[in-house]
């Protein structure tokens, strides 16, 4: 993509991810993660690690925090910095592909901006892409991330590829999905949890769905989920956030004094044989 030379492009993100876009990327970058299961040795290596399923809670938490100080504070800040070098401390133990890398950075760029795109209170525009595009760029380099398609069409097209030539379903996808599940039904009100696994399935595409195992929710759960969707979009565009979603040592489900970075990802690494 172009790189205007006036544009700032973390400040461009950070005001969509945390403030006017920041429930539609959160939940991107959700859908982004569950996007990895689809892949058999992805799931495999999750399950194997035992973090989603043994600490399933400590693990959403940690991720989510650790993803959310980078874009808070920018990649070039020591806090990010930090972040960084702790999840390349944290992956450098696993037999990841450098394809595997890769198309995990291509899901946080397009999955969001796909969700934004269709339930967003408008479609992003060409600088808000750029920026998007050169915000996750960079935290691949720091990353180790390489050889990274150049432009945003021509990764799109190798994503997409991807896909298709390495989404199938595997076991370990499903005790992943059912760990996570209980994540997601704890994060709804009481009286709504009894359906959170179904709303939470219907936010799935079908590809991704098939990949899983799981089943296509009901037309009518389908017809509330989208149409909630679409409503909670319209209720945005009239009333922007007025102040940024995530403050950087704020209270979470699993830390509700507070955190340190310190205290984020696992202890200890526990590393896995690659099957």
């Amino acid at each position: 993509m172009s790189q205007p030379q006036h544009l700032d492009h973390h400040a461009v993100y950070r005001h969509l991810a945390l403030r006017e876009f920041a429930a539609d990327v959160r939940i991107g970058l959700n859908l982004a993660f569950y996007r990895t299961f689809a892949v058999p040795a992805a799931a495999r290596l999750l399950l194997d690690t035992g973090e989603m399923t043994e600490r399933s809670a400590k693990r959403t938490d940690d991720t989510g925090l650790m993803m959310y100080e980078v874009i808070a504070h920018g990649p070039a800040h020591p806090r990010s910095r930090q972040v960084i070098s702790a999840l390349n401390r944290i992956h450098r133990v696993y037999d990841i592909t450098p394809d595997e890398y890769r198309y995990t950075l291509g899901t946080f760029i397009f999955i969001p901006t796909r969700w934004i795109d269709r339930y967003g209170p408008r479609r992003l525009t060409a600088d808000e892409r750029t920026a998007t595009w050169h915000f996750w760029i960079e935290v691949g380099k720091l990353m180790n991330i390489r050889d990274v398609p150049v432009t945003w069409a021509e990764f799109e097209q190798w994503f997409n590829a991807y896909e298709r030539d390495n989404f199938a379903y595997d076991e370990a996808a499903t005790r992943l999905m059912d760990a996570t599940r209980e994540v997601l039904a704890a994060r709804f009100p009481k009286a709504l949890r009894r359906w959170a696994g179904a709303a939470g399935d219907a936010l799935l595409d079908d590809d991704v769905r098939r990949a899983l195992g799981v089943p296509k929710p009901s037309l009518a759960t389908r017809a509330v989920v989208h149409g909630a969707l679409r409503a909670g979009a319209l209720k945005r565009r009239l009333r922007p956030a007025a102040k940024d979603i995530f403050t950087p040592g704020q209270p979470s489900r699993h830390y509700p004094g507070g955190y340190t970075i310190e205290q984020l990802g696992p202890d200890p690494v526990r590393p896995v044989a690659r099957r």
